[in-house]
């Protein structure tokens, strides 16, 4: 409104301090400073001073089981995010396993296409479809029931029936892995994949630099 005051906010780094809290309330870390220092050691210690990366890098060790990389820390944490932690779950799916690199694989396929057409998220079932949340029927027509499992674990609940990706990062990782993959292994042709990210000037379109970093 005219004569109003505007709030302006900024988004500043996690101070070592903050690491340090988020480690141990939000994580559970009983030594937070040792897990500091060795992603110091590892060369990693760049992705403490943001949340969502150092949750990533959280989540991603297993004991002594440190990432070396940014790629080896998103592709452990999308591993943990997949897994089934209901044992009910587990059992009831024991005479139709899914594998981990599976569920990861469609995850990619699907995170690939939303960011490459710009949608919100998919529907489980046709009467929720919108234009920002296609039906997954129209996504992976062969593979559905992977799919409907992968959008449960790195994929969140938004409104009934339909799920949009955990977070960003993690969307642009999952494409980043399937479509090289796809690239280098069934032959899909590079200048196919650059036409749809890059605009007329030749430059990757906004939206689109974080896949295209991957």
């Amino acid at each position: 409104m005219p004569g109003s005051e505007i709030t302006v906010l900024m988004l500043e780094p996690l101070t070592k301090n903050d690491t340090l809290a988020i480690l141990h309330k939000n994580h559970g870390l009983k030594d937070p400073n040792a897990f500091i220092e060795k992603a110091k050691r590892s060369g990693i210690d760049n992705m403490l001073s943001n949340p969502q990366t150092l949750g990533l890098l959280a989540n991603a060790i297993r004991g002594d089981q440190w990432p070396s990389t940014r790629q080896e820390t998103f592709q452990l944490a999308c591993e943990k995010l997949v897994e089934e932690k209901n044992k009910r779950h587990r059992n009831a799916r024991r005479s139709r396993p899914v594998s981990t690199a599976k569920l990861l694989d469609v995850a990619g396929y699907l995170c690939a296409i939303l960011l490459l057409s710009d949608k919100a998220g998919v529907s489980l079932d046709s009467d929720q479809a919108s234009d920002c949340f296609p039906c997954l029927d129209t996504c992976v027509p062969t593979e559905r029931d992977s799919a409907c499992e992968a959008v449960k674990k790195p994929f969140l609940m938004e409104k009934e029936e339909c799920f949009v990706p955990h977070h960003r990062s993690i969307t642009e990782y999952l494409a980043g892995r399937w479509l090289g993959a796809q690239i280098d292994r069934n032959g899909l042709p590079l200048g196919r994949v650059l036409n749809l990210m890059l605009g007329r000037d030749g430059r990757v379109v906004a939206g689109l630099r974080g896949l295209y970093g991957w």
